[in-house]
Formats: structure tokens, sequence, C-alpha cells
């Protein structure tokens, strides 16, 4: 992503050839520099254990069976937002 941002910039700013920026080692640079990390937050889309997620909703939908549905919360996207 980094790589197409730059080159989309450097010809829209109508940098010349021979002063673009060749190959990719200065992103490594550019990453520590802006602290940019990388993180891995979900394996591989098939690699899920699909009897262990069965079991695992009959376990919650017993739990939240005890709280009337206005007490239920998604919690899917909601941490990635400060309140």
């Amino acid at each position: 992503m980094l790589v197409a941002k730059w080159t989309k910039f450097e010809i829209d700013l109508g940098v010349p050839k021979e002063e673009q920026l060749q190959g990719d080692g200065w992103i490594p640079k550019f990453k520590k520099a802006y602290n940019i990390k990388e993180y891995c937050r979900h394996g591989e889309a098939a690699s899920v254990d699909l009897t262990a997620v069965e079991a695992e909703r009959a376990r919650l939908q017993k739990v939240l069976a005890k709280y009337a549905p206005r007490d239920h919360f998604n919690f899917d996207e909601t941490g990635l937002f400060a309140l």
C-alpha cells in the first residue's frame, strides 16, 4: 500500500523518472520513522475449527439466556473506536 501511494504521489506531483525512488529499500526506514507496524489479527480463513465454533456458540447462548436482549452488547467492532 505504501509503494502504491508513493508511486501515485510521484506521478501526481510530476517527479521526474530519474528522481523517483527505486526499489523498496526505503520502506523499512519509513515504517521505523513513523512507528508503523503490521499485526496479524486473523489466521487463515479456512483454519477455524467449526466444531469448536458450534460448541462455543451453544455455550454463549446459554450464558446470554440469563439476560434480556436489551442487555446484550455486540463487541465485534466496538474495540476499534474510543468512546
